[in-house]
């Protein structure tokens, strides 16, 4: 799918995301703005704020307004797409209302600072394969915890249909993010991604399904909806006091995230969301002192119409307009700026491919899992 300036819509979230995380607020205003323009190409925008919002999730203060902000205004944009393009002569018509909303242009801007301007905290990864299988050995030789026959254990593990082995590693997840263990929380997790070789198991990890019905059924039988399920429980549960209504609505929007944007993410951009969300439950169960305030953001018109001129003034600059610049060659000029973007795109591409590469190496996992 490639936008109305011609660009992959795949490497215009890659641009994107990299945009934020340099912090170069007017490329990340204009590839928005790209997203938006182009028809259809909406749920690409979030499936980028997503991203965006776990790459900055790490050892620090938690941050769980913003997943909850992205999650609200998604509704917004769809209800905005639904209502332009349901009732309109056509879709094209419809799609060209909705990008001329001036209310969808304000969300997406004003998401995108956001983005731009949250917190960046020190980094956190998850375990390697040795270090997973090391801290797997060590729970094995250790008794099993009693968060193992705890109520929110007990209420998602399916006993006809799930492994006990995972019910087992389910209650060391629990016990591990109750004591503030983060690593061994995380190896829990990841070793139930592990291919079947590397758990050493004389056979694959039954998993019920869980997953949306419209994605493949081996996504389906994906662990990650048993983990989220999972969190759910342990959100709702009445034996954690004081916990605040919001940490079971940030769990909801990134529940949400997952069944809404699975087939536009990787396994490592999956496995990338899985480790911020993991680091929200555990600021959640260790009563983490958490502001539950948005700040306000103020943006003028001009400044959100400036990236869709830009966009018109490009689509504009074609031979086919005899629109170019004093003494250029319209041929000419065009296939370098085709050329231009080509290589951009591949270097972004390549770069983020490589960082996916190694994250699911590390872990002994393929972009399949």
């Amino acid at each position: 799918m490639t936008s109305r300036c011609g660009y992959e819509v795949t490497d215009i979230r890659k641009s994107l995301r990299a945009a934020v995380e340099r912090r170069e607020a007017r490329a990340a205003q204009r590839w928005t703005a790209e997203l938006i323009a182009t028809d259809a190409a909406i749920g690409s925008l979030w499936a980028a704020y997503w991203l965006s919002w776990a790459a900055a999730q790490g050892a620090g203060d938690p941050n769980p307004v913003l997943p909850i902000l992205l999650h609200q205004s998604w509704q917004q944009i769809l209800n905005a797409a639904e209502r332009h393009v349901n009732y309109a002569a056509t879709p094209t018509e419809g799609w060209v209302a909705f990008r001329n909303d001036p209310a969808v242009r304000r969300i997406g801007h004003e998401t995108t600072l956001r983005l731009l301007f949250q917190a960046r905290q020190t980094p956190v990864i998850w375990p390697s394969k040795e270090l997973i299988l090391f801290d797997v050995s060590c729970m094995r030789d250790s008794p099993v915890p009693t968060a193992a026959d705890s109520a929110p254990v007990l209420q998602v593990w399916q006993r006809d249909a799930e492994a006990m082995e995972l019910r087992l590693m389910a209650g060391r997840w629990l016990a591990a993010l109750q004591s503030g263990e983060l690593r061994a929380a995380l190896s829990a997790v990841a070793w139930t991604l592990l291919p079947t070789a590397a758990q050493s198991l004389p056979q694959p990890l039954r998993v019920a399904e869980r997953g949306p019905a419209e994605l493949p059924a081996k996504a389906r039988t994906s662990t990650i909806w048993f983990w989220l399920e999972l969190g759910k429980a342990v959100l709702l549960s009445p034996k954690i006091q004081n916990l605040h209504r919001g940490w079971i609505t940030l769990h909801n929007a990134v529940a949400t995230a997952f069944a809404t944007h699975w087939k536009r993410w990787t396994a490592a951009d999956r496995m990338r969301i899985l480790l911020a969300w993991n680091l929200q439950i555990r600021a959640a169960l260790q009563n983490v002192a958490v502001s539950w305030e948005a700040a306000p953001v103020s943006v003028t018109q001009s400044e959100m119409d400036l990236p869709y001129r830009e966009i018109a003034t490009e689509m504009a600059w074609t031979p086919m307009q005899g629109i170019v610049p004093e003494g250029a060659d319209a041929a000419t000029g065009a296939a370098k700026k085709k050329d231009a973007k080509k290589e951009q795109q591949a270097r972004i591409e390549s770069k983020l491919a490589e960082t996916d590469a190694a994250v699911l190496a590390a872990m002994g996992l393929t972009e399949d899992s």
